[in-house]
């Protein structure tokens, strides 16, 4: 049986959807997998990404006109055309959509090829801070429409798991975090040593996009404003904020930049730091029941952690009793667990603790789960 993704991305570094495919391989539920991804003038059109994974990448012939919201409907026409047709000619006993735009593709190839759906939430789509009036109404519209279709539904968190099953009366979703796989951290010294940081200076890391709604602004300002130099904080990552932080660590002695790594590269970087930092804003349900992957990477990396008061995220916190959740996202609030941390002699415990909450949570432990869902709509390894 084959078994075929659509996903809206380039399809560059799309973490959770290549261990998905390859754990799908590797335990036997299917012959082959592929990925249809948009076409970039800088990928190749095909690639084999693991054992039985491959990737087809649609180049659009429409992906030049104006990014206008009539000519974007075009361009998603196109895509959704061309990825019916290749999964038509591949034939899928089951397809998986990442994202809810396309579940009306996925409902199409299911009809079309007699093909099982899977609905793979990366988040709470329909309840993200941008998407309010006339658009989130019509984006509820179709999932509501389309997602009793679906034969499996996966979701990242248990509060999105818990939305679902009572937004839209269905069985509840299974739950599959996007955590890491089991690794042992090798201690490191790389950022202190590349960015001249002193042994008595506690590292708070923050890893990822440099965005808007994860905190980047509030962390700037509490450093800037310490009263004293024990802790300092170094960005790592890309995105719309880069230049302010840039501008920020030339101009405050406690702020650092260090450019993005090669995700083979990241856990060297990280376990080089003393603290792993995640300040997602919660500004919408989306963000308040997120579980983010960075979290699992700086648990797995032997880091205690830093977090903002989103629920999930936070519970998990204190649950497994892994680092501080902030009391607010102000530069007072920041500074305060900052504090708690640098105090704290034995928060290196933390870290120890994290290690067991990451190999808890780890990738080998999400396969399970991964399985189980498989195995309610009928598919079990052969």
């Amino acid at each position: 049986m084959n078994n075929i993704h659509i996903t809206l991305t380039e399809f560059r570094n799309e973490s959770r959807v290549i261990k998905e495919t390859t754990s799908l391989v590797s335990l036997g539920l299917f012959n082959k997998v592929r990925v249809v991804a948009l076409g970039a003038d800088d990928l190749p059109e095909r690639e084999t990404v693991a054992a039985g994974v491959d990737v087809v990448r649609i180049r659009l012939r429409t992906r030049h006109l104006p990014r206008n919201i009539l000519f974007q409907a075009v361009k998603f026409v196109e895509f959704f055309i061309r990825a019916m047709l290749q999964a038509y000619l591949f034939r899928p006993g089951v397809i998986n959509v990442h994202t809810l735009a396309l579940l009306p593709v996925g409902w199409s190839v299911k009809m079309l090829c007699g093909s099982k759906l899977v609905y793979d939430a990366h988040e709470l789509e329909t309840e993200v801070v941008w998407l309010r009036g006339v658009k989130q109404r019509v984006a509820k519209g179709i999932e509501r429409c389309f997602i009793g279709s679906c034969s499996l539904v996966i979701v990242v968190s248990e509060s999105i798991a818990d939305w679902y099953q009572k937004e839209y009366s269905i069985k509840r979703p299974f739950v599959v975090m996007n955590s890491p796989r089991r690794i042992v951290p090798e201690s490191s010294n790389k950022l202190r040593r590349e960015l001249n940081i002193s042994d008595n200076q506690l590292i708070f890391l923050y890893q990822g996009g440099l965005t808007r709604g994860r905190g980047v602004k509030a962390l700037m300002d509490a450093f800037k404003v310490r009263m004293d130099n024990n802790a300092v904080i170094v960005f790592m990552g890309y995105g719309e904020l880069l230049a302010d932080v840039v501008d920020a660590s030339q101009q405050c002695e406690r702020i650092f930049y260090r450019q993005a790594v090669p995700p083979r590269e990241l856990l060297g970087w990280t376990s080089s730091a003393d603290v792993g930092v995640s300040l997602i804003e919660p500004s919408c349900l989306s963000y308040l029941y997120c579980m983010p992957n960075k979290l699992f990477e700086y648990a797995m990396a032997g880091l205690p952690v830093m977090v903002s008061q989103t629920k999930d995220m936070a519970d998990f916190v204190r649950k497994w009793n892994i680092g501080v959740v902030l009391s607010d996202m102000t530069p007072a609030g920041i500074n305060l667990s900052v504090d708690q941390m640098v105090s704290n002699v034995k928060f290196r415990e933390g870290g120890e603790r994290a290690y067991k909450a990451a190999l808890c949570h780890s990738w080998e432990v999400q396969e399970v789960h991964l399985l189980e869902g498989y195995a309610s709509m009928g598919v079990y390894p052969v």
